[in-house]
């Protein structure tokens, strides 16, 4: 079987393949990354159904029901991100592919806690390109900690307090968000 390409140069299996990507990401996006409680991305995808069934509907369509959702959910609300235009502009529209690598340090703090001394690290992407990535912590006896990061331009600093000392510390383990490469590195040892 022979796949044609578009006059941008990808194949049609391309295409249909970062359609799924970016439904994925918006799933992460709508998602609460502390608790993981994704209801927020499937009543937006149930109010589209709803809307355009037995009908049409466009990419413009979709994205207006989608931002009338978005707003509320906790990485709008932790971001201040007022709609989700930034989103399909970078990744709909555009075929840019970055690479993300948070470095990080640990300094024990008197009280038993932690603060992690972080830089995320964008590569391959505009300076206005930005992206909420899942920060995934893990602690001793199982215990994990979720939550976010935002890589806006080349490079962002970001420090994280903990309630205890971590035993492993992850950029978007699960693979939420499309890139080229993401990567986690410990810069240096415990403080």
């Amino acid at each position: 079987m022979t796949i044609s390409k578009g006059l941008d140069g990808f194949s049609q299996s391309k295409v249909y393949a970062k359609g799924a990507l970016v439904l994925r990401m918006l799933h992460f996006l709508f998602s609460d990354p502390s608790t993981g409680d994704d209801k927020p991305f499937f009543d937006m995808m149930k109010d589209f159904v709803s809307h355009y069934a037995n009908g049409a509907a466009s990419t413009e369509n979709f994205m207006a029901v989608a931002n009338g959702h978005f707003v509320n959910t906790p990485i709008a609300r932790t971001y201040q991100l007022k709609d989700l235009d930034w989103f399909f502009r970078q990744w709909v529209y555009e075929s840019i592919l970055p690479s993300y690598e948070f470095t990080y340090s640990v300094e024990a703090q008197r009280d038993g806690s932690a603060m992690i001394h972080g830089m995320l690290t964008q590569r391959n992407a505009p300076n206005q390109w930005i992206m909420p990535l899942p920060l995934v912590v893990r602690f001793g006896g199982n215990k994990v900690s979720r939550g976010t990061v935002i890589a806006a331009g080349a490079e962002r600093a970001n420090t994280i307090h903990l309630p205890a000392m971590p035993e492993s510390i992850e950029l978007d383990p699960d693979h939420w968000v499309l890139s080229e490469k993401t990567m986690t590195a410990k810069t240096s040892g415990e403080k």
